[in-house]
């Protein structure tokens, strides 16, 4: 009777050390994507409003706003998205939400500032409404074209329209100047400035004069008289 030898076979011990699998749907994971977005858009609505203060200063704000945002859409759109898209769609990913984050920074800069930058502010506010709408929906993997001719985006484009108006008129009873981001200096307006020099210039003149001294009596008993 032959007996047939099976071949031994090796199995690999479990690895004690093994590192565990990344959880794209984990709430750490969700926040970093959802935090980069907020701090672009809030980074960019910053440098746009005040960009006339430094343009210098608030055009590096606008490029980490906007870089930033970026990462997020690659976290979002490309780490924790569960397919990832294609080449193309991919440029055109990144470039409109770029432009959404733009939109999302207008409307939100032109809002928080309105009451330092009134004729800034009306109309950053409605064109970024409009350009936040267009490039979601661009973005947006279930937004056609057809959606910006929808009654609801008609019904941002009216929204868009009366915050236009709105502002403006609200505008002209706002001075422009009206608050100083400069804060540590203080404002005065001419006539304050001018107080102090006017005070100066009111100083009592009187000067002390000596005191005469009393005439002596004479010998004859008159008061003597210069001749």
């Amino acid at each position: 009777m032959t007996t047939v030898l099976q071949p031994e076979r090796h199995q690999t011990p479990p690895s004690r050390h093994r590192r565990p699998a990344f959880d794209k749907k984990s709430l750490p994971a969700r926040y970093s994507g959802q935090m980069l977005y907020f701090m672009g858009a809030a980074l960019i609505a910053g440098a746009v409003v005040h960009y006339p203060i430094d343009p210098s200063l608030y055009t590096i704000i606008c490029v980490v706003g906007a870089f930033v945002f970026l990462l997020g859409t690659i976290v979002n759109e490309f780490v924790l998205a569960d397919e990832r898209p294609a080449l193309s769609q991919a440029v055109s990913l990144v470039a409109f939400s770029l432009l959404l984050s733009f939109g999302v920074g207008l409307v939100g800069g032109g809002i928080q500032h309105f009451e330092q930058f009134p004729e800034r502010s009306a109309w950053m506010t409605p064109i970024g409404l409009l350009m936040s709408y267009v490039a979601f929906v661009a973005k947006d993997s279930k937004g056609r074209w057809r959606h910006l001719v929808s009654p609801f985006a008609a019904g941002v484009v009216v929204l868009s329209a009366l915050t236009w108006l709105g502002m403006n008129a609200l505008a002209g009873t706002i001075s422009s100047d009206g608050h100083s981001h400069d804060h540590g200096s203080t404002t005065q307006t001419p006539a304050e400035q001018d107080q102090p020099s006017a005070e100066q210039d009111q100083t009592p003149v009187e000067q002390d004069r000596p005191a005469e001294a009393p005439a002596e009596p004479a010998e004859d008993g008159h008061t003597s008289h210069s001749h």
